[in-house]
């Protein structure tokens, strides 16, 4: 399954990029709203997980023009806190849920899960079957007739596939669309070997029937399923089974956990030098309001990053200071609307006031001593 990321901030965007990619989503991470709503136009994601504060076209209006233009992908939205303003703004706009950021990666990928299931064309049921055989997206296991069938992601991504969608016909492309990311994409020859590959793990598991029918010259889909049980089959004239997956979900989701953690506590002395020399432009008053402009999105980015890997004090600390740097623009900005108000005020006045009389009289008295 394929997922569109949309995400301004690098740290989170690799660690729920790498949560997703752990539990095999391949996932095209894009950073500002255009790009997003570009992206999500012109190609067919699975989800689309959306941030709501984002550069260029916030998230609330990516989600309403997408919605707009008849797009019935599935959307996630993703919020740095659970304030209901944005949770309802969001799902106004047409987003089918949402998720807080700090929220623990199980809870994230059970949200993937259920609007996927909500946005396939398979049955609602938690697990996907053909026949004996079995796929449980929760455990990212596959069995047939209960015993694990260890496939690798790829393999197993393209089965989900099939099964998500068991009356579609897939056509190289479109597999190639839903299973790699944009940067990743191979040639259309990889899909055959791949199709090849899980045949082949699938026979040796023990199925006799191949459930993937070839239509030649246009792609790939699911055979209808079997009324009654597969009949059972040998394996040990197909050769040794391949070996199973390196590692469990879980245990690639704390590997990703650990390694861009370490990666977003070495930025931390950089960020606090440049926050501790825009507290001296403050007290000595020499700032501006483009700086003040530029020191708000770099602490929102930090709170929010703060509050994904689990920081939650520090997280607050980091609102808190956001928020006091919102009030002094704020402050600028009402000052300079209120300036720029009263100078038009005053322009408008002069140029509607006559001459004093006054003045007029002493410029037009005759002389005089002139006659």
């Amino acid at each position: 399954m394929k997922i569109l990321f949309v995400e301004d901030n690098p740290h989170t965007g690799d660690l729920i990029s790498g949560i997703l990619e752990a539990n095999r989503y391949a996932v095209d991470v894009v950073a500002d709203g255009e790009t997003g709503l570009e992206m999500a136009t012109q190609w067919p994601y699975d989800l689309i997980l959306l941030d709501l504060m984002l550069p260029k076209l916030n998230g609330i209006e990516v989600c309403r023009q997408l919605r707009f233009r008849g797009c019935q992908t599935p959307i996630l939205m993703l919020t740095a806190r659970e304030a209901s303003q944005d949770v309802i703004a969001g799902l106004d706009a047409g987003a089918d849920d949402y998720v807080v950021k700090s929220c623990e990666p199980d809870q994230l990928l059970a949200r993937v899960r259920a609007l996927l299931r909500r946005g396939g064309e398979a049955s609602p049921s938690p697990l996907l079957t053909w026949g004996d055989l079995c796929l449980d997206p929760a455990s990212a296991q596959v069995t047939f007739r209960q015993a694990a069938v260890p496939c690798r992601p790829r393999e197993y991504t393209l089965l989900e596939l099939f099964l998500r969608n068991p009356q579609r016909l897939l056509s190289r492309s479109n597999i190639i669309d839903h299973l790699w990311s944009f940067d990743d994409a191979p040639v259309e020859g990889s899909v055959t070997t791949l199709i090849k590959d899980l045949r082949r793990r699938l026979k040796v598991a023990g199925m006799t029937e191949d459930p993937i029918e070839t239509v030649y010259g246009l792609g790939y889909r699911l055979k209808p399923c079997p009324h009654e049980a597969l009949s059972s089959a040998t394996a040990a004239d197909w050769g040794t089974p391949l070996a199973s997956p390196e590692s469990s979900s879980a245990a690639r989701v704390q590997a990703v956990l650990q390694e861009v953690g370490d990666r977003f506590r070495a930025t931390w002395p950089q960020r606090f030098a440049t926050l501790a020399k825009t507290e001296q432009a403050i007290q000595s008053g020499d700032f501006s309001l483009t700086q003040l402009q530029a020191i708000l999105s770099q602490i929102h980015k930090l709170a929010g990053s703060l509050g994904t890997f689990g920081y939650d004090q520090a997280a607050e600390i980091a609102a808190s200071l956001e928020q006091s740097v919102l009030e002094q623009i704020n402050q600028q900005t009402q000052w300079a609307q209120q300036f720029s108000t009263s100078l038009a005020s005053l322009q408008q006045e002069l140029l509607t006031l006559a001459p004093p009389k006054n003045h007029c009289t002493a410029a037009t008295k005759p002389d005089q001593n002139t006659e």
